[in-house]
């Protein structure tokens, strides 16, 4: 049975949304953004929806589903800094950074020193650190929560950001498969990513519904869940693949990654 990992947030709700039914061939693991990242590099999951910081790490391990991604075109509305203080203000500042995605902090460090001219300093913590700092960096629900009853004075879209100074999309997450995992259970993968291809189209069809029923999820009502989710994109279109080499550029020219990994896909038949 494969071992697939799946982000717990809002925003993979229309990604899964047909993926729950009786006697599956799979087992869906579900978990933050860096408890997957570590379980998938570890080789406790076939494959995973992943940070792209993940697959730049060691993408030597890793193949692509092909036009699968968490991005934005813009703001992404669950990806923000907080602040209280002008974003211009924060050089020789303290920022508290969650433990929940690195992409996101890769993305952060790389907009406010290299884009915004910037010289902070960071600590990983909880929001309750964040609270009695002169930012914080919060991602998923967490970041949903606090846009709308947040105690800081501004907030800042990572993702609107990145498109203001590149003219580009921002991918957050792919879906990373194990070279292994393929090797080994080829159908089964090839399965699973079609019954994924029909979920997500299903989602896209259900977002109202799915609004509906995030108030499990979220303390988001209906409205402010349906107007999130508009925004959020499941493919990994040339332009969004443009993004990513872009991404990974600079990783590489900080010296964050080894090398600008190649975006290798896997062939179904």
């Amino acid at each position: 049975m494969l071992r697939i990992g799946i982000v717990s947030y809002l925003n993979t709700a229309p990604l899964i949304w047909g993926l729950e039914k009786e006697n599956k061939p799979w087992e869906l693991v579900v978990g933050h953004p860096t408890e997957l990242n570590q379980s998938l590099s570890q080789g406790n999951l076939d494959l995973a929806l992943v940070s792209s910081y993940e697959y730049a790490r060691n993408a030597a391990f890793y193949y692509l589903l092909p036009d699968v991604s968490i991005s934005a075109t813009g703001r992404v509305g669950s990806v923000l800094l907080f602040t209280n203080e002008p974003l211009e203000a924060l050089s020789g500042k303290e920022i508290i950074l969650t433990r929940a995605s690195a992409t996101s902090v890769a993305l952060l460090k790389l907009l406010l020193e290299d884009f915004c001219g910037l010289k902070p300093y960071y600590h990983t913590g909880t929001l309750k650190e964040g609270l009695r700092a002169p930012a914080y960096l919060a991602i998923g629900d967490e970041a949903l929560s606090l846009r709308y009853n947040s105690p800081f004075r501004e907030s800042h879209d990572l993702a609107a950001l990145w498109m203001e100074h590149t003219r580009l999309p921002f991918v957050f997450a792919v879906f990373a498969v194990r070279k292994e995992a393929w090797q080994n259970k080829p159908q089964e993968i090839e399965t699973f990513a079609k019954e994924l291809y029909f979920s997500r189209a299903k989602g896209a069809a259900s977002l109202p519904q799915i609004a509906n029923k995030c108030m499990g999820l979220t303390s988001l009502g209906p409205k402010e869940c349906l107007l999130y989710l508009k925004g959020i994109e499941y493919d990994l279109s040339g332009l969004k693949q443009e993004a990513l080499g872009v991404f990974y550029r600079h990783l590489a020219r900080r010296k964050e990654i080894n090398k600008c990994p190649e975006l290798n896909f896997l062939e179904f038949s």
